[in-house]
């Protein structure tokens, strides 16, 4: 058990002083770990926001907008069919314009997460697996501009599921989605509900090496204030394709690089490329 634990610490020390990302709830496929095993897991991203959206379509963004980020995430498995998480995300975020020059670096809303394998996933048999989160208002929401602010001050809750069909010859697919359930702000804004749906085709190339490609779909709904009314422009919907491979170099051990590309949506801001980096260690 020290073994362990010393393990958990090495890693997430190492990780969490070198790297940064918003937390995601859908990573990995509907199989659950072993019962008594640990997951550390990483997640590096970084995003130059080069679009802003206006008069309906894209456009080149007047203002200097980046976020560089990473998401630490611990777990363990209570059963062989039920696990328990925790993401901690940080994010390095600056935003320069003719009038302002302002970044933010801290630690983002913190989630905590389970799920649960309500039909155990096995090579040669479909799997499905419950998720449920709750987001807590850890990040701060009054920065100099909204972009820079590391939560919204909600308590959030999400419910989802994963879906992954057996091997077929050298192919799998997932079938991924989750909804949020976004509450009140301080100032009386009820943010917009946010529904995200994935579908992923994973190719068992190699042993060692399994390439993926990935189309995600993301909305956000309007956000309405003290009175009921609906804030113009609150919402945002957006449509990507990701492109990357799980390198396995030893057992428990992976590593997956991944580009994000994204196309169509509107409102808000947006990259042209995103790339990812994910480490996560089972044992």
């Amino acid at each position: 058990m020290k073994k362990k634990l010393s393990i958990i610490i090495a890693i997430a020390l190492s990780l969490s002083f070198s790297m940064s990302a918003n937390a995601q709830i859908l990573w990995r496929s509907a199989k659950t770990m072993t019962k008594g095993s640990f997951i550390t897991m990483s997640h590096m991203y970084y995003m130059d926001y080069t679009k802003k959206y206006s008069n309906d379509d894209w456009g080149d963004n007047p203002n200097d907008q980046s976020n560089f980020g990473f998401n630490f995430m611990l777990g363990y498995a209570v059963t062989d069919r039920w696990e328990v998480m925790l993401h901690a995300p940080l994010a390095f975020k600056s935003f320069s314009s003719s009038t302002m020059d302002e970044d933010c670096n801290s630690f983002s809303d913190i989630y905590f997460k389970t799920r649960f394998s309500l039909v155990p996933w096995t090579k040669d048999k479909n799997g499905f697996a419950l998720i449920g989160t709750l987001r807590l208002p850890t990040g701060s929401d009054e920065e100099a501009n909204a972009f820079l602010n590391q939560g919204d001050s909600t308590t959030d809750i999400a419910l989802g599921g994963i879906f992954s069909s057996k091997w077929i010859n050298k192919f799998r697919n997932h079938i991924k989605f989750n909804y949020w359930l976004n509450g009140e702000t301080d100032s009386n804004v009820n943010v917009g509900n946010e529904l995200k749906f994935i579908l992923k085709l994973d190719n068992n190339l190699h042993p060692k090496f399994m390439p993926f490609i990935t189309y995600i779909y993301y909305k956000k709904f309007e956000n309405m204030d003290s009175n009921d009314n609906e804030i113009a422009g609150s919402d945002k919907s957006r449509n990507y394709f990701v492109f990357g491979g799980v390198i396995k170099p030893k057992k428990g051990f992976f590593v997956r690089p991944r580009f994000s590309f994204h196309f169509g949506g509107e409102n808000g801001v947006i990259f042209d490329i995103k790339p990812i980096l994910d480490i996560w260690y089972v044992f």
